[in-house]
């Protein structure tokens, strides 16, 4: 018994390294007849077995002599993405080359022009096989593709509009004027990226769905926000729950999370079931409440009342708009004020420019028609696009060639190649915001640095290339990407950038925020104990923390905590 089974099991391991090799022979020639450069691997960075096995062969191969893997381990690593940056490009000696495994073809790109036109070609659609991790509630916008991901779209847009963004900055400025005071507190550091979550929700909640108001932000912020009636957790700590344990709750019947021994799988299956309770109670009052102005209309408004969308459907916009609405902006919240307190000279010039652009006018008197364009054609607007320009919203963006249909053409460098049905093409913002023909670093940056740093995000934050003579600077297409581009752009991209402003100038307008060092970290008045640490030493840390300490899950966040203070503004 023991030796057919063991028989079984040679034959089939020699059956599927044969079919590996015989895949693999195939997918060579495949990519040879594109005439475009490439790396063969010897898997598939989508596959399942590799996916499976990383946290056994992962140390394993990084053990090895750097010169046997460094052409193509960072291809199979995607949570490395952010970090290397432009370097695998470098290393391939091309801005855009194909990636071959036994398991298909894989298009890199960091090539403005090329990646306008994966952006602007229709032909190309999205990997919807790859993006289904978001449909855990329903189909979503982001998760499908064709007439169905266009259909939702049809249906969100109209929100979309001038009326919608004067909200936004309204509840962006109230909702920066409830930060601030819990910031200022001694030790809030160690919840700053939770901070910046729980507000950014708010404001999802408040504008798209009219569910939350200013209290319950205060309360959130103060951690007092409570379960009502048969809730087990509260709003944002039943987001923020499945989020922190997303790929159980996807993956997993939830019998089986509720049963399950651990603790991480036993609050996502809470969590999921406090989301779905919610967003059903989200939509009870509204399927009856019927706009006749659709621009006048919640998100909310639009979708219940929409009559070709059943209600997964509804749910699963309703999930998507939560989840991507605010996790983009806590991070690049939470990454722009630790940027400014690593470069206090910048945030001086960005509190004098607020002093210029809002004068001695109260928060409250602060509107959109007046403010935002003044405020986003600043130093701020560049402060903002930096950080998103550093710390990417994802580090790649996907297209995909469709399995049944012809090759595709794309133009590289004055060439055509056709790139084959079936291929996955990446457009990694990560290299393209880092590629040096596109955004050098600053004169005089260009000597050694300390690896430990990569991507070296603080010591290449400058926002004042942002801030030119001849007026405030337009990226050429394709080399600035942060929420993609053409007719499949980021439908929230100005909801967003509105929320950052409003958010960003109601902080420092009156406040500066400073980094600790180690006395001061656990202090009260800030200066017991500083005398055995310099600022210098901290600002290494926080770069550290910007650097090691950031990891892509779901969304790249700072995993690290950085100890800094809000302080009132001195003149």
């Amino acid at each position: 018994m023991a030796l057919s089974l063991l028989l079984a099991s040679g034959m089939l391991a020699v059956s599927w390294t044969a079919w590996c090799l015989v895949s693999l022979l195939v997918n060579i020639t495949r990519a040879r007849a594109t005439t475009l450069p490439s790396v063969i691997l010897p898997c598939s960075l989508l596959g399942a077995p590799w996916l499976l096995t990383q946290p056994l062969t992962v140390p394993c191969l990084r053990a090895l002599p750097a010169a046997w893997t460094a052409s193509w381990l960072p291809l199979l690593l995607f949570n490395d993405g952010w970090h290397n940056g432009y370097e695998p490009f470098e290393r391939v000696g091309a801005d855009t080359f194909l990636a071959v495994s036994p398991g298909g073809l894989i298009l890199y790109t960091c090539d403005a022009e090329v990646s306008t036109q994966l952006f602007r070609d229709g032909r190309f659609g999205k990997p919807a096989h790859l993006m289904q991790v978001l449909n855990i509630f329903g189909p979503t916008m982001t998760g499908t593709d064709g007439a169905e991901s266009r259909l939702y779209r049809r249906i969100a847009a109209p929100f979309f509009n001038e009326a919608t963004m004067r909200q936004v900055f309204s509840h962006s400025v109230q909702g920066g004027e409830a930060l601030v005071p819990v910031l200022s507190q001694a030790t809030t550091y160690p919840r700053l990226r939770t901070l910046a979550a729980r507000l950014s929700l708010n404001m999802v909640s408040r504008v798209c769905y009219h569910s939350q108001d200013q209290d319950d932000l205060v309360e959130a912020l103060r951690f007092e926000d409570r379960p009502q009636g048969t809730h087990r957790m509260s709003y944002s700590e039943a987001m923020h729950t499945l989020l922190d344990n997303y790929m159980p709750a996807f993956l997993l019947p939830k019998k089986i999370l509720e049963l399950s021994p651990l603790s991480s799988h036993r609050n996502a299956g809470i969590a999921f079931a406090e989301m779905a309770q919610y967003m059903q109670e989200l939509k009870s009052p509204n399927q009856s409440n019927i706009s006749p102005d659709p621009k006048s209309s919640s998100l909310l408004d639009l979708l219940t009342q929409a009559p070709n969308l059943q209600d997964p459907q509804i749910t699963g916009q309703i999930w998507l708009f939560q989840f991507a609405g605010h996790e983009a902006n806590a991070n690049t919240l939470t990454f722009i004020i630790l940027l400014l307190a690593c470069h206090p000279v910048t945030q001086r010039s960005l509190q004098h420019t607020l002093d210029t652009i809002v004068g001695d006018f109260p928060s409250s008197e602060w509107t959109y028609d007046a403010h935002y364009k003044p405020l986003m054609n600043s130093l701020l607007g560049g402060i903002i696009n930096e950080a998103l320009r550093l710390f990417t919203v994802l580090p790649v963006l996907p297209k995909h060639v469709p399995e049944n249909g012809p090759a595709i053409p794309v133009t590289v460098k004055g060439n055509v190649h056709a790139v084959p049905a079936g291929t996955v093409a990446f457009v990694n913002t990560s290299a393209t915001h880092r590629h040096p023909r596109y955004w050098p670093r600053r004169e005089g940056d260009e000597g050694g640095r300390d690896e430990r740093k990569r991507p070296f995000a603080v010591s290449d934050f400058w926002p004042e290339r942002w801030v030119q003579n001849e007026g405030f600077l337009t990226p050429e297409p394709g080399t600035f990407v942060p929420f993609s581009e053409g007719a499949r752009g980021c439908l929230g991209y100005r909801f967003a950038l509105v929320e950052l402003c409003a958010v960003v100038a109601r902080l420092f307008k009156e406040n500066s925020v400073r980094l600790l060092t180690r006395g001061e970290e656990g202090g009260e008045d800030g200066v017991w104990g500083a005398g055995k640490d310099s600022w210098e030493k901290a600002r290494e840390r926080a770069e550290l923390a910007l650097s090691e300490g950031v990891r892509f899950d779901m969304s790249l966040r700072v995993m690290r905590n950085v100890p800094v203070r809000f302080e009132t503004r001195v003149a």
